[in-house]
């Protein structure tokens, strides 16, 4: 694995004028990360509920985002990217500041994990018009019958939702086809984690806070119930 090269002063400044990073205490082995808690709308306030209702670590990623010009540094890789309408990216490449805020991302991980990385969950939120109704799970080192507890439970919660709350479809791998995100490729941690995924809302849900909220009680019922740790 890549060992990145400690950061100059400088470098370490300018990092921290871009971003922060935060863990947040609890049960050691399972974490809930959120690398994009500013451009990815409703992650952070997501993942915040989710460690306290089940008592899991976080670790949290905000800034990182420039709204004008809209470019990211990914956090969970080390790349760039230019972000276009839709949630489109017109250009991503590799620069010397996403290897290393990638790498500091990676450490924040290993200590909210205090140990094993038992099982990892990166949430993100985008609006690409195919996933406007679903929310895509891409996972890695989890078997068919761990993806089918936790669709199960999930859609289970989800049909207890109030009147009004969109009914979104969920899709989980390896048990259903997931072309986005691929959580492999997507996020470092996958080379750390025993087993993880990256799960992908709808913009259009996650940005309004009633249906937010009612999805993470959803999400949190799945993690639970699916115990992949």
């Amino acid at each position: 694995m890549r060992t990145a090269a400690a950061p100059t002063n400088e470098a370490a400044g300018e990092l921290d004028r871009l971003g922060k990073f935060e863990i947040v205490p609890g049960r050691p082995g399972v974490v809930i990360g959120v690398p994009h808690g500013t451009a990815d709308g409703g992650t952070l306030d997501a993942g915040r509920i989710i460690c306290e209702r089940l008592g899991l670590a976080g670790a949290f990623v905000t800034g990182f985002w420039d709204q004008k010009t809209r470019q990211r540094v990914n956090v969970n890789r080390p790349t760039e990217q230019l972000i276009g309408a839709d949630s489109r990216v017109l250009k991503e490449w590799r620069s010397d500041r996403a290897v290393a805020v990638n790498a500091r991302y990676d450490e924040l991980v290993r200590q909210a994990a205090q140990g094993r990385l038992r099982a990892f969950f990166e949430l993100h939120s985008n609006h690409r018009p195919p996933y406007a109704d679903s929310i895509q799970v891409s996972t890695l080192g989890v078997g068919r019958d761990e993806a089918a507890r936790f669709k199960s439970a999930f859609e289970r919660a989800r049909d207890r939702l109030a009147e009004g709350v969109p009914r979104l479809a969920v899709h989980v791998s390896p048990l259903d086809r997931v072309t986005f995100p691929n959580f492999r490729n997507a996020s470092t941690i996958s080379k750390i984690a025993d087993n993880g995924c990256a799960i992908e809302h709808p913009g259009r849900v996650f940005d309004n806070r009633p249906w937010r909220l009612a999805y993470v009680e959803c999400l949190a019922d799945a993690i639970q119930s699916a115990a992949w740790a």
